[in-house]
């Protein structure tokens, strides 16, 4: 068994992944509420929406790293979050659809200079079962903030709907300001510490390409219940707006508990067959949700989600970290695939579910999954 190596730096980066994620959580699902129930968006436009969100992401990952090698981790971060509360101050000074997404596009664009920075310096440094402690700290951190937030973002919806982007913007805030106070109790590192150091051999694992394919598989199923599953939940099964919080903290809590586990046990490390199951049971759990109605069948199998979510995200990022000698770069190309999963289920799931039916989503990602898998399985029959 391990814990978490005890490391000044982690004084700084657990608590801000955790109010980081806090922050992103209710001010995503909050302004999904926002943008149906006050701008009167259509499902097909709730999803694109929420993709918008991903793409910008996904785009800033590529766009800003040649930025991110000037300035250091501390500020890349604190300007992610001061950024993210000035965008939606700016959303509230002037509320409308148009705003919302000009805003979640902006903000989406800068969260890119957070993460990546992040599990960069965190995994500076470390392999083996440092580097597994470490990834399974930060990852229970940030997944104990996605186990509030939802909940909390349901809440908050049914007293007030713009309450949750009040709340986003005082999280967002208060976290810039604490990683800028925290600069005394622990030294930034050094700009060239970003960089890959070429007189370092890069040992880096082929196992990577396999979890890569997972953790993409499985946050396009991710994106499904965080941002369309909202949506028939309230308009078929008629739950309020804090039941489905309370059914997404379900999944939040299995994530967390997953994430827990695997940063205290070794025994996962590279076992080529542990890579294969996440997508393989995501498979079985696709499947089991067409035709799903029940709100303690839909908590039961987002539980089961959660905890293989958590299998597939500590694979990528370990996998990935592994021996390679540029951190940062790997943990963006980690936090793209994520995100272009989140997009798949974001995009694909908002057609299908307003042109079609909930249970079109599962049946179009399902030979998606397959052929995944087949994908998998394909890198780790060839590579050693």
């Amino acid at each position: 068994m391990n814990t978490a190596p005890k490391d000044r730096r982690m004084v700084l980066l657990l608590p801000s992944a955790f109010l980081t994620s806090l922050g992103i959580g209710i001010a995503n699902l909050g302004m999904l509420f926002v943008v149906k129930d006050s701008y009167k968006a259509s499902p097909s436009a709730v999803g694109a929406f929420a993709a918008l969100w991903a793409i910008a992401y996904f785009v800033g990952c590529l766009a800003l790293r040649p930025l991110q090698k000037r300035i250091s981790a501390r500020t890349s971060m604190a300007a992610m979050n001061l950024g993210a509360a000035a965008l939606f101050a700016f959303h509230l000074a002037v509320p409308s659809l148009a705003s919302a997404f000009l805003v979640i596009g902006l903000y989406g664009f800068i969260t890119a200079l957070f993460w990546p920075r992040l599990m960069g310096w965190l995994s500076s440094g470390l392999e083996g079962a440092a580097l597994g402690a470490a990834t399974g700290a930060f990852s229970f951190s940030w997944s104990a903030g996605g186990v509030i937030s939802p909940y909390l973002a349901g809440l908050l919806t049914e007293r007030g709907l713009f309450l949750p982007v009040y709340a986003a913007i005082g999280v967002f805030g208060a976290t810039g300001v604490f990683i800028l106070a925290t600069r005394r109790i622990v030294p930034s590192p050094a700009l060239a510490a970003s960089g890959p150091a070429t007189e370092e051999a890069d040992r880096s694992t082929p196992l990577r390409y396999p979890a890569w394919i997972g953790v993409f598989l499985i946050y396009a199923l991710a994106s499904v219940f965080f941002n369309i599953f909202p949506l028939f939940a309230k308009d078929e099964l008629g739950l309020s707006e804090s039941k489905i919080g309370l059914l997404l903290l379900v999944r939040a809590v299995f994530t967390t508990g997953g994430f827990w586990l695997f940063g205290r046990i070794e025994s996962w490390h590279f076992k080529r067959g542990l890579i294969l199951l996440p997508v393989g049971v995501v498979l079985l759990i696709d499947l089991a949700f067409i035709g799903l109605r029940s709100p303690l069948a839909f908590a039961l199998l987002l539980a089961a989600t959660g905890f293989f979510q958590a299998m597939a995200y500590n694979n990528s990022i370990f996998y990935g970290a592994s021996g390679a000698r540029d951190r940062e770069r790997r943990m963006t190309i980690h936090e793209a695939l994520l995100t272009a999963g989140q997009i798949l289920g974001s995009v694909a799931g908002g057609l299908l579910y307003q042109g079609s039916s909930w249970a079109a989503v599962f049946l179009f990602l399902a030979p998606v999954f397959a052929i995944g898998l087949a994908a998998q399985f394909f890198f780790l029959r060839r590579r050693t």
